[in-house]
């Protein structure tokens, strides 16, 4: 079977998860990891240096960097394309472009489907001590580089593929089934 996921991971520059500072992602076609890139996004809003400790993203990084609104719509023939979008803990992640999308208006947004590696891989790798990305990483013997948002994105389509494989399940949807983790929707 035939499938295309697009793996996501946003990096934020204060605690309002709506100021997304980077974009990153990782496309998985069919087993293969087929292009991971990430875009600085200017916020548009102050940074917290708690955010900046955590990613290194510093305000200096992204002020001739496009906001938000120009980097997505870059995207939007991608996620109008997928079969599903994911991100290892999805709820960050999508309630972050939830209220970014509120914050700009962008009500263009393609209507998506997301799934959520965290929850998958605790249904799968009950045995690790934790789930964290950087844990699963280890797992999967990669080598990673936490926090930077098109890495993260790259080893949550890894752990997406591995997840497929141990399972022999070929439809990212029916994989969530299977371990009965629901599936959501953004859309606007």
């Amino acid at each position: 079977m035939q499938y295309s996921i697009f793996a996501l991971d946003v990096e934020t520059a204060n605690r309002d998860s709506r100021s997304i500072c980077s974009v990153g992602w990782s496309i998985l076609e069919n087993g293969e990891v087929v292009e991971t890139d990430q875009r600085l996004v200017n916020p548009e809003e102050e940074f917290d240096m708690r955010n900046v400790r955590v990613h290194g993203i510093r305000p200096s990084d992204v002020w001739d960097a496009p906001a938000l609104p120009e980097v997505l719509s870059s995207l939007y023939p991608i996620l109008r394309e997928v079969d599903l979008v994911i991100a290892h803990n999805a709820s960050f992640d999508m309630g972050a472009l939830r209220k970014a999308i509120v914050k700009y208006d962008l009500f263009d947004f393609p209507t998506i489907e997301y799934g959520c590696t965290v929850k998958l891989s605790r249904k799968l790798y009950p045995g690790l001590p934790n789930h964290k990305l950087n844990t699963m990483a280890e797992y999967l013997n990669v080598p990673f580089l936490h926090h930077d948002a098109a890495e993260d994105a790259r080893v949550c389509a890894l752990l997406m593929r591995d997840m497929m494989q141990k399972t022999s399940i070929t439809n990212p949807k029916e994989l969530h089934r299977y371990t009965s983790v629901k599936t959501g929707t953004l859309a606007y």
